[in-house]
């Protein structure tokens, strides 16, 4: 790997890793946040209050997408990645010095509301960007696996976001990590953000995109000439990126609120199980990445889709059974193994799905259309199917359906642009 290339995947991961370390903590603060933010008798009400504010970042995302998707087809890759880290940062300080609904009332609500919608904006293009800008760095051989560092950095940020959340909730008491605890991470992330910010305005553009530019191959119009030329590719394609989606949430985000909420298990034990699974999950990931460079995207991710289907619903039935952490972090560690091996292949098979004159913005409304719909939402919809059926289940459902939709869509996908 060249020098520069290395330059390449570092910057990329940096920025995603303190954007998804960021995202991330709000969902494994949810329960803090919901008191705080969203008053109530019912602590079920607070946790839906404050997973609605976590979706309510998705709404902006397709707009950010559409945004930062059509910057990076007309005016270069490097200018949105840019742009992207900036429209974080802001709202993560906000968040971290935000004061509560009982110092301000119903305004602390709807301020942490519109912040979540800025990050949104923010999340919107920066993943795709970075998919698309990563992997067009590298060789057809080396695409698989140089494009999986931006799903790994993605779960670095994760980690990190849980690990924080861990160290915090190890620590310090339940009423100082309710009192001021849970705002020192949102702080500590704007560190990260100066190192990704540094390193991105010094990075090369694109090689691919330098060179459409020169021969007067990019689209004026890239949103309008996805949907000409290229719907049902990315109809098909969305529906291969929900199980991406699914998995990570329910899986990542969503499962420590299960394991302490409705399993009642300690919350320091439920987020080091969880951030020592993304750490394996990272390893699988490079590892199907590079499997994927050698045999093909379309067969590595349908084994691992595969596996959700067979596997996820005995797998979460010991989870909800068993009263040892050990057998709790081995069933989620097994679930990893499909989480890892699906996440691999996907930004290569997504950049060889469309030319590089709509590359960036086809992405861009793959994921983001995809994230909203399925991603953002899932913690929400698991918690409120949970409630009205009492089955601790929902989950393992709600997933295995989403495998079986995700391989028929994988099937039918043709990606055939390798430039």
């Amino acid at each position: 790997m060249s020098r520069q290339l290395v330059r390449t995947v570092v910057t990329s991961m940096t920025g995603n890793l303190f954007e998804w370390y960021d995202f991330a903590l709000f969902g494994y603060f949810a329960p803090i946040i919901g008191k705080l933010f969203f008053p109530s008798f019912d602590p079920i009400s607070q946790l839906l209050s404050a997973y609605g504010a976590f979706a309510a970042g998705y709404l902006a995302r397709p707009l950010g997408g559409l945004f930062f998707g059509y910057v990076g087809d007309c005016y270069g890759r490097k200018k949105a990645l840019v742009l992207t880290i900036l429209f974080m940062a802001i709202p993560t300080a906000l968040i971290g010095v935000l004061p509560t609904y009982d110092q301000v009332g119903g305004t602390a609500s709807a301020i942490l509301i519109v912040l979540r919608l800025l990050q949104g904006l923010s999340m919107g293009g920066n993943y795709a960007g970075s998919i698309t800008f990563t992997t067009e760095h590298s060789s057809k051989n080396q695409r698989g696996l140089i494009g999986s560092f931006t799903v790994t950095s993605c779960l670095m940020g994760l980690m990190l976001g849980s690990a924080t959340a861990a160290l915090f909730s190890s620590i310090l008491t339940e009423e100082q990590l309710e009192s001021w605890g849970w705002r020192l991470p949102f702080l500590a992330g704007i560190l990260i953000c100066i190192v990704g910010y540094y390193l991105r305005r010094r990075v090369c553009e694109s090689p691919v995109y330098e060179e459409a530019k020169k021969c007067g191959h990019l689209s004026q119009n890239p949103v309008v000439d996805t949907f000409k030329g290229y719907a049902s590719t990315l109809l098909t394609l969305i529906l291969v990126v929900m199980l991406h989606d699914l998995s990570f949430y329910i899986l990542f985000v969503y499962m420590t609120t299960h394991l302490t909420e409705f399993l009642h298990l300690n919350k320091s034990t439920a987020f080091t199980i969880n951030t020592i699974n993304m750490v394996f999950v990272s390893l699988i990931t490079i590892g199907s990445a590079w499997l994927s460079d050698k045999y093909g995207r379309k067969i590595i991710m349908g084994i691992a889709a595969g596996l959700f289907i067979v596997g996820t619903l005995p797998l979460m039935m010991i989870v909800n059974s068993s009263d040892q952490a050990f057998y709790v972090f081995l069933a989620q560690a097994l679930m990893a193994i499909g989480v890892g091996g699906y996440f691999g292949p996907l930004p290569a098979l997504m950049v060889e799905s469309f030319p590089t004159a709509v590359r960036n913005s086809a992405v861009s409304l793959t994921t983001n259309i995809s994230g909203p719909l399925f991603g953002g939402t899932a913690p929400q919809v698991v918690i409120l199917l949970i409630t009205l059926t009492g089955s601790n289940l929902v989950p393992a459902f709600y997933l295995t359906a989403g495998a079986v939709v995700a391989f028929i869509a994988l099937l039918r996908l043709k990606a055939i642009y390798t430039d």
